[in-house]
């Protein structure tokens, strides 16, 4: 039963991890809010330059997600994400060709 458990977990971080895909039973918002929480437990070095919020949008424009998204509610508290307009202004590089 752990063996098949196991198995089953390391073909979802596979998937994931060959595909470069987000994890297909989260939205948008819980992708954002976890990018918001990972950002909240790094220090300033590690943020690279970045508020809080702008590390997030960061996040979503490298899995191609949630380019419209400046806004969470989570436990009924909104939470603020950077505009893309702002990150792409810091970050270039993100912009899609063309």
């Amino acid at each position: 039963m752990i063996v098949a458990i196991a198995r089953r977990l390391l073909v979802s971080v596979w998937q994931i991890l060959t595909k470069r895909e987000t994890y297909r039973h989260f939205d948008n918002e819980t992708i954002a809010y976890k990018m918001l929480i990972w950002s909240q437990r790094m220090d300033e070095k590690a943020l690279n330059g970045l508020t809080r919020q702008q590390f997030a949008k960061y996040g979503l424009l490298r899995l191609g997600v949630g380019q419209d998204l400046t806004r969470i509610v989570r436990s009924g508290l909104p939470r603020r994400i950077a505009p893309a307009d702002e990150v792409l202004a810091i970050r270039p590089d993100l912009k899609p060709p063309g």
